[in-house]
């Protein structure tokens, strides 16, 4: 399975990235939800951070799962901020991903106390998957798609 992202800015090279996989998994024991993704690079170019600051840590490619309400409702969020946003527990990456092959990214989240977590796999994809580079938004992309799609 090959989805395409939506482009939200002017990236000059989000559109050479699609999504080749999700899986998500529970944790029961930690009450995570946790989701595995490959995001392919059909471009001619390598695909990495081009966000550059005067500061001193390195942002780099990130992948994040926004909740819409349904999920949110069922997850630990993170207060103080203006955009809704699970709390997380664990994130890894490729870092960057070469022209024709696959990047693997994976993000935990906690799931609330009292929340069964039998119906949270469903409820995994009522939500966005974005994709940033350091503070600037590269692409998101509905996951609700990729479920019909399934």
């Amino acid at each position: 399975m090959a989805l395409s992202l939506v482009t939200l800015t002017g990236f000059h090279r989000a559109n050479q990235l699609v999504i080749t996989n999700i899986e998500t998994t529970i944790i029961k024991a930690e009450r995570i939800l946790r989701y595995d993704i490959k995001i392919k690079n059909t471009g001619t170019t390598q695909f990495k951070t081009e966000f550059d600051y005067p500061g001193q840590h390195y942002y780099g490619i990130e992948v994040v799962i926004q909740p819409n309400k349904k999920l949110a409702s069922k997850m630990e969020l993170v207060d103080g901020s203006k955009f809704i946003k699970m709390f997380p527990m664990g994130a890894g990456s490729t870092g960057m991903i070469d022209p024709g092959t696959e990047g693997s990214f994976h993000v935990e989240y906690k799931i609330k106390n009292g929340t069964d977590p039998k119906g949270i796999n469903k409820l995994a994809f009522d939500s966005t998957l974005i994709i940033l580079d350091g503070v600037n938004i590269v692409k998101e992309f509905p996951l609700e798609k990729v479920n019909e799609l399934n």
